[in-house]
């Protein structure tokens, strides 16, 4: 299943830029998720957020932005296979 989504902020610049569009496919169980992948994931406090894969370990997934000011694992902490939604498969 594929998803279109607008990309709102600069989190991820200069990878993904405020106003692009991304392509997502819709993440499985058996889906392989590898370090430097953008995934799309919702936190209840902060909406649809899109961050990248930094590292991969037995309790879950780190993502981060680029931007210093990014809100990622480093305020949430890990990631659970559960709580990934999509993987950016192509931007425009």
């Amino acid at each position: 299943m594929l998803q279109l989504f607008k990309i709102s902020g600069d989190s991820l610049y200069p990878f993904l830029k405020n106003g692009e569009r991304v392509i997502c496919r819709k993440i499985f169980a058996s889906t392989k998720i590898k370090v430097d992948d953008m995934i799309v994931f919702q936190k209840k406090s902060h909406g649809l957020m899109v961050k990248k894969v930094k590292h991969i370990e037995k309790n879950g997934y780190f993502v981060e932005g680029t931007n210093p000011y990014s809100i990622d694992s480093r305020d949430f902490g890990h990631l659970s296979q559960k709580e990934l939604q999509y993987k950016v498969i192509f931007k425009f």
